[in-house]
């Protein structure tokens, strides 16, 4: 069932407009935390984050036979489309390379801001390779927060899911004295950022990327350079040096599209596979 849930989001989340305002605004983890928890501190971590967590945990794991399974493919549908979003990072890559196909440089611009808060598209070769760098990373990031939220859905079910995304909106709420928070989101992303650098190898050049992340690959950090190194890695040598900065940069965006594309498809056949084992 979780994996019909994970299936049915992902299309839903490729259709356009028409979604309530508590689904769509890109602070809504961090709306929620700050109603619950507007001190900070660890008790209000306790009730903003771990108290959510334990309750939907408990909730789907009540939830059985076909009623339950109903309940289950509606409220974690649900669910699954609060944490992740109702817009699809692979469909606003998808409206970014057609304003880079048309060479539009201000609607490109706005949209990558608008999409992934990148900043201003100025002139020269060398402020564009940069920010092309720059918008490559935040979505491979975007991708990698999904592919982790994916993962933990599919092994632990929707609380630890809850889990994983509440606890990073209380670092963004709460940045100051949260070592404990940030200890915890760097465990819960460690293993689904290196299962994602293995989906990338295998999707793309496995050399290269075992060649890039061999430093990194056992390091206990919050796993963001892993994700970037590998990406770029598994896309293989820079464009071609002759062609102009702005559309090389398209280029590797598209391509950088496909290769996630390819991964997240490893990702569901993950899931699958993880679903049919016995229990």
């Amino acid at each position: 069932m979780k994996l019909l849930v994970i299936l049915l989001v992902l299309a839903l989340r490729r259709r356009d407009g028409g979604w309530p305002l508590w689904l769509t605004r890109e602070e809504r983890h961090q709306c929620f935390i700050d109603r619950l928890s507007p001190g900070g501190g660890a008790l209000a971590w306790w009730l903003a984050v771990a108290l959510p967590t334990l309750l939907v945990a408990l909730l789907f794991s009540w939830l059985c036979g076909l009623a339950g399974a109903l309940l289950t493919l509606l409220l974690g549908g649900v669910l699954l489309l609060w944490l992740i979003g109702v817009e699809s990072e692979f469909r606003r890559m998808d409206t970014l390379l057609v304003r880079g196909r048309m060479n539009d440089r201000d609607a490109l611009a706005g949209s990558a801001a608008r999409a992934f808060d990148t900043g201003p598209l100025d002139d020269g070769p060398d402020n564009e390779r940069a920010w092309f760098n720059d918008l490559a990373d935040r979505f491979v990031l975007r991708a990698g927060d999904l592919f982790a939220v994916l993962f933990w859905v599919t092994v632990l079910g929707f609380g630890a899911a809850l889990l994983f995304v509440l606890n990073r909106a209380w670092l963004r709420r709460h940045p100051e004295h949260s070592d404990w928070a940030r200890s915890l989101d760097i465990a819960l992303a460690w293993i689904p950022a290196r299962l994602t650098a293995l989906a990338l190898a295998l999707v793309g050049h496995f050399g290269m990327v075992a060649q890039a992340v061999s430093g990194r690959i056992w390091r206990l950090d919050d796993s963001r350079g892993l994700l970037t190194l590998a990406a770029d890695a598994a896309l293989g040598g820079d464009a071609d040096s002759d062609e102009p900065a702005f559309q090389a940069g398209v280029n590797r965006l598209e391509a950088l599209q496909e290769l996630m594309l390819r991964a997240l498809a490893v990702w569901l056949i993950f899931a699958a596979l993880w679903a049919v084992l016995p229990t």
